[in-house]
């Protein structure tokens, strides 16, 4: 079992509830469903800088922000003491423990000696060669591809079907009339070498366990599993008690005055966010637009909808810190900063540069207000049976930032391939059905248009 990554407190970001607080408490408008950008977008030859037209708004403080604002004036604060909130836990259930397990299995690639065959992982190393010279964005070292997944071009995956661990192959290929990057219609050559053939098992076992565990028997792994998955839930419980109990207390307040100021940043938020994730997968905005139907007109609206939620519950934030006497150039302001950072395995300075001080100052902020709406609130636990809750995942939104490992901030992290392979695979885009990864800045991989 993959060991859990460093603890992450329950971080409330703002702007991240679906329920904001409004004059008539409507609901608060968040980014469209973006699940089928990387299958549907990846392959759009956009130019990367079209998606930073939004400065960065992060590296501003809260002081900052607020200056000029009469907090007191623009919020009516409602009740954040003596709220009743419920805490639910799901249960974990074997079936949850035995699917966790199968999942496990079923990712977890091991090295075989036979031949690939398709649906297997071939680690390659591999040369793109046109008129016998390499071509700017064609060859890659160490890349995990499946065979039979369609992500590169007709005839290079069935062409490794069969090779083994070591083996090397030219593939002589064609690239579709199509192609960018001035290689449509072209013949070239692949050098490909066979670094490893990878497959998942078939089933569980005791030698899986012993090879891919720290357990020592099935039965050891499956009451491990378990112990995981009810850590998990009393996580996600947790993070959903301070996510409700914010949300109560922000529905309960009432937003006299939007200021100016707060809702142009947290419009910029929104934009950054979106031209951020636009960035990472290398397509447009109005690509990305397209590709959730939704309309540059619809998009202006989600983004001051956003920018009037932020800047409620920035207000709400404010007015609750004003009358607790909190502050963020105290004693305890200071000892969660020093935690935060000494979990993240970065200096305070690379910290706040990665995160930007708002980011870091309101996430502390929202730690010691939702800590003391809990402590002065009523909070009954209900056990939920199976199926009741709403999952045990902590929610995640678009935009929002934990303070963890590596591998929590580097969305590539995880995974085998680096930023150098995504730009240089001769891939298929997603018009041809191909399931297309995310893109790097300034890719250049020749990928059909």
């Amino acid at each position: 079992m993959r060991k859990k990554a460093i603890w992450t407190v329950g971080v409330l970001m703002l702007g991240l509830l679906a329920a904001g607080c409004s004059k008539d408490q409507g609901e608060s408008s968040s980014g469209g469903n973006t699940s089928s950008v990387s299958s549907e977008a990846q392959g759009s030859s956009t130019e990367a800088d079209q998606s930073s037209e939004t400065p960065d708004v992060t590296d501003t403080t809260f002081a900052e922000l607020l200056d000029g604002i009469d907090v007191a004036s623009c919020v009516t604060l409602g009740e954040y003491k003596g709220l009743s909130l419920t805490k639910e836990i799901q249960q974990v259930t074997d079936e949850d423990v035995q699917k966790a397990i199968s999942s496990a299995v079923a990712t977890t690639l091991q090295e075989a000696d036979d031949e690939a065959a398709e649906g297997d992982t071939v680690n390659i190393d591999y040369v793109g060669k046109l008129d016998g010279e390499e071509f700017e964005g064609g060859s890659a070292d160490g890349y995990d591809l499946v065979l039979g997944s369609h992500s590169f071009i007709d005839g290079f995956e069935d062409g490794l079907v069969g090779c083994k661990a070591g083996d090397e192959k030219k593939l002589n290929l064609t690239f579709p009339a199509n192609y960018k990057e001035g290689l449509g219609g072209k013949d070239v050559v692949f050098e490909v070498k066979v670094n490893a053939v990878k497959r998942a098992a078939k089933e569980i076992s005791e030698e899986w366990v012993l090879a891919n565990t720290d357990s020592a028997s099935i039965a050891d792994y499956e009451r491990a599993t378990r112990v995981q998955l009810e850590e998990n839930n009393a996580t996600s419980a947790e993070y959903n008690l301070q996510s409700s109990a914010w949300q109560a207390v922000v529905e309960g307040s009432t937003v006299n005055q939007y200021p100016e100021k707060l809702v142009e940043f947290g419009s910029a938020v929104y934009a950054n966010q979106l031209e951020g994730y636009c960035k990472y997968y290398n397509v447009s905005l109005e690509d990305y637009l397209s590709t959730i139907g939704s309309s540059r007109e619809e998009y202006e609206e989600q983004k001051k909808s956003y920018g009037e939620n932020l800047a409620a519950q920035i207000l709400v934030m404010a007015a609750i810190e004003s009358a607790e006497g909190l502050s963020n150039e105290d004693e305890v302001y200071h000892t969660l900063l020093d935690q935060y950072v000494a979990d993240s395995g970065m200096d305070q300075e690379a910290f706040i540069s990665y995160y930007g001080m708002f980011n870091v100052e309101q996430t502390i902020m929202m730690k010691r207000i939702s800590d003391l709406i809990i402590d002065n609130a009523t909070v009954s636990e209900k056990v939920a049976e199976a199926g009741e809750a709403s999952g045990s995942a902590v929610p995640e939104t678009e935009g929002s930032q934990t303070f963890g490992t590596e591998e929590s901030r580097n969305p590539e992290a995880a995974g085998s391939q680096t930023s150098e392979v995504e730009e240089s695979r001769p891939s298929e885009t997603a018009e041809d059905g191909g399931s297309a990864a995310p893109e790097t800045e300034g890719s250049q991989s020749p990928e059909t248009e």
